[in-house]
């Protein structure tokens, strides 16, 4: 039986599969970084396994990211970024939505469960955009639907991630 080679987009993913212990293990806001930026990777790799249209770039760029605030958390030095990767162009496909769609549902639903609803408000910013998307989101939609929908993802996942950081920063 041949094996096949690990691929770059694999050995990035195996540098950050301790994110999701780590968080847990040892809260912080390079942890959370860490944390979000991998189930931001992995949404996205599981949507689109082919990596189509620029998602080969954001997820290297998140698991790049994670594994950078992976070595932060374990203080090893640097600084985490003030926001997760973004897409080069406004247009998403289809699978890339879900994908986003995916990474803001569980995020959300992890900060959710860390505020223990003592701060719901801190969570507005993130259901606001949750809340386009479900208003937007169609079978088939066309790309100015899709580009409207993606905005609203991508602004939720930069709200979950400052929401994270700040939650974490603080223990």
């Amino acid at each position: 039986m041949l094996r096949q080679r690990p691929t770059a987009i694999d050995l990035l993913r195996t540098r950050c599969i301790d994110a999701y212990d780590l968080v847990e293990q040892s809260p912080s806001a390079a942890a959370w970084a860490a944390y979000m930026q991998t189930t931001y990777a992995d949404k996205l790799l599981a949507a689109d396994p082919k990596l189509h249209d620029g998602t080969i770039d954001v997820v290297s760029a998140a698991y790049a990211s994670a594994a950078a605030c992976l070595d932060v958390a374990r203080g090893g030095g640097g600084s985490v970024p003030d926001a997760p990767p973004h897409w080069r162009t406004p247009i998403r496909s289809n699978e890339q939505l879900a994908g986003m769609r995916d990474a803001l549902e569980a995020l959300r639903t992890y900060l959710a469960y860390e505020l223990h609803d003592e701060n719901a408000t801190a969570l507005a910013r993130i259901d606001a955009e949750r809340a386009k998307v479900e208003r937007l989101w169609i079978r088939r939609p066309p790309p100015e639907i899709r580009g409207a929908i993606g905005s609203a993802l991508a602004i939720g996942l930069d709200a979950a991630y400052a929401l994270g950081r700040e939650t974490f920063a603080s223990r």
